[in-house]
């Protein structure tokens, strides 16, 4: 994760001002990829305290969050609690133990209630000497603006697909197909839990299998209905992308070398001996106009059904 962050203006920031020795008494590390965000924070938690060498002691310590001026709340896979608003404040009053500072790292900060945002606001308003905090959020909608206005906001924006895939090819050398990395990394999002998700959870073939179903087959309906519900429409929408652009290609004459899903050169002839050339063309389009009801939680079924509707008129208006 560390080489990952390594290039955000974020690492780079928070770095600068370390070794400056001005550093801010709040940060707030906005990061919208849950699985993420508190590998992000413990590497953020090194950066702060100068010790990004993964072999120095304290590095080390960080890494299990068990460095004794480095406090992480809430404990690994537990819920943020009212409990521990009181275990922070107790805290903060005890001088560091090892060096000059203590870091409260919190995560997700957006899902703490109202009233726990309220209990911290004095501590963030006005805490006690060397005591700093890094907070963590996938979101800063629900965070309240009085604390949004003492933090300083560090935004980690969506990776590139190259970055993400050099992630995997470091993360999994033991993977059995290391080939789908890249489109994996395709139908991320950006974002390195979406892949990761993917790869371990095994849905990857389920999507794949999906997304050709509703471009080759006669049920559009019956399968839109069955992907209503489903957790994965990001990666849905994203994989048709992949799909229609490469059929867009091939329909063009394009040379193989050109194909994202070179694998599927079969079934991709195939949705492009389907479609009209201009019906490729306006997937694209079509595919950026779901993306964008899906933001405003348009349901799911429907938009796939317009969607295919839109893309087989412009079929028949070729023929």
């Amino acid at each position: 994760m560390q080489t990952l962050l390594r290039s955000t203006n974020a690492y780079q920031l928070l770095e600068t001002e370390r070794r400056e020795n001005r550093l801010s008494h709040a940060y707030l590390i906005l990061m919208d990829d849950a699985r993420s965000l508190r590998p992000a924070l413990n590497v953020f938690a090194k950066v702060f305290f100068g010790v990004e060498n993964s072999q120095d002691r304290i590095a080390k310590l960080i890494e299990t969050e068990s460095f004794s001026d480095c406090l992480f709340y809430p404990k690994k896979n537990k819920k943020f609690a009212v409990s521990d608003v009181d275990e922070i404040k107790e805290e903060s009053v005890f001088k560091p133990v090892e060096g000059d500072k203590k870091l409260f790292v919190i995560g997700d900060f957006a899902e703490l209630l109202v009233s726990s945002q309220n209990k911290l606001l004095k501590l963030l308003e006005e805490p006690p000497e060397n005591v700093y905090f890094l907070l963590g959020a996938t979101t800063s909608y629900p965070i309240l603006q009085t604390v949004l206005s003492r933090t300083k906001k560090l935004e980690i924006p969506p990776f590139e697909e190259r970055e993400i895939s050099a992630f995997l090819y470091r993360n999994y050398p033991n993977a059995t197909d290391p080939s789908k990395f890249p489109t994996l990394s395709a139908i991320s999002n950006g974002y390195v839990g979406n892949a990761q998700n993917a790869l371990e959870g095994g849905y990857f073939d389920e999507i794949v299998e999906d997304c050709f179903e509703l471009c080759l087959g006669s049920k559009i309906p019956v399968v839109a209905k069955k992907l209503n519900d489903s957790k994965r429409k990001k990666e849905i929408l994203s994989y048709l992308r992949l799909i229609f652009r490469d059929a867009l290609f091939l329909k063009t004459g394009a040379p193989t070398s050109y194909l994202f899903l070179k694998s599927e050169r079969e079934r991709i002839e195939k949705v492009g001996s389907r479609y009209a050339l201009n019906a490729l063309v306006y997937a694209q389009e079509g595919l950026t106009n779901a993306e964008k009801q899906l933001k405003f939680n348009t349901n799911f079924a429907q938009c796939i059904e317009i969607l295919f509707l839109n893309i087989q008129n412009r079929s028949k208006e070729r023929l």
